[in-house]
């Protein structure tokens, strides 16, 4: 095997292993599928918290009258702009 090629296979080797420790390190995980698995989670999850958004808006409760919570969350089509 030429040199140039061993050396650029040895280099491809060692950065991947480094990719391979900067993942463990900052996500605890290596697993691509474990991974894939949080990401599709976290992605669902900000899709639900969107919708949420979307279809109630926050009010002070000053405006109704519920007890022992700070505010309420009411429907965007049942408040009158």
């Amino acid at each position: 095997m030429d040199n140039s090629l061993a050396e650029n296979l040895e280099t491809q080797i060692v950065d991947l292993y480094k990719e391979k420790e900067e993942l463990e390190s900052q996500l605890g995980t290596s697993d691509t599928d474990k991974i894939l698995e949080e990401y599709y989670s976290l992605e669902s999850e900000l899709s639900r918290l969107y919708q949420f958004k979307e279809n109630f808006k926050q009010i002070e409760s000053k405006q109704i009258i519920i007890e022992s919570i700070r505010s309420a969350y009411i429907p965007k089509f049942r408040l009158s702009e």
